[in-house]
C-alpha cells in the first residue's frame, strides 16, 4: 500500500490553476494527480489561491452580455456610418485592444512573479500569506 503523497505548495497551486483554467471536472483532475478525493482539490483552491486569483483564472464563468437600451438602438439605426469613419473606429478599437492585452499580460506576469516569490519564501520558512480563520 502506498503512503500518503506530499505535494509542495507550488505544485498544489499549479494543480489548482490547471483545474481553474482547463474546464475539466474536479474528479478528472483528482484522478490525473492521484488525489485522495475531490474535496482535497477544493480545500487546496481555498488555501492556495486568493479570491482574486480564483476570479481571474476561472474558465467556467458565464459570459457577460450587455443589452442595448431600445432608445440607444433606435438612435444608432438612424445614424449610419460611412466607410471611412467605420474603419477609423475599428482601427482605434483595435489599438485599444492591443494596449489592454499588453497591460493584462504585464499584470499576469507580475502576479505570477510575486506568487512565485512568496512560494519560494514560504518554502524557506518565511510565513507571508495570512491564514484564513479566527486569530489564535
Amino acid at each position: 500500500m502506498m503512503g500518503k503523497q506530499k505535494f509542495s505548495r507550488s505544485l498544489k497551486r499549479s494543480i489548482c490553476i490547471e483545474y481553474m483554467q482547463s474546464g475539466k471536472s474536479r474528479k478528472e483532475i483528482s484522478l490525473k494527480y492521484n488525489l485522495p478525493s475531490v474535496n482535497t482539490l477544493s480545500s487546496w483552491i481555498n488555501s492556495c489561491l486568493s479570491p482574486l486569483e480564483i476570479h481571474e483564472k476561472c474558465a467556467s464563468l458565464p459570459p457577460v452580455t450587455f443589452h442595448m437600451d431600445t432608445d440607444m438602438a433606435k438612435e444608432r439605426q438612424e445614424k449610419p456610418m460611412d466607410a471611412a469613419s467605420m474603419s477609423a473606429l475599428i482601427e482605434a478599437q483595435r489599438k485599444q485592444i492591443e494596449k489592454l492585452e499588453k497591460q493584462l499580460k504585464y499584470s499576469q506576469d507580475k502576479n505570477l512573479a510575486l506568487n512565485t516569490l512568496i512560494d519560494v519564501a514560504e518554502e524557506h520558512g518565511i510565513k507571508i500569506r495570512k491564514k484564513s480563520g479566527a486569530k489564535q
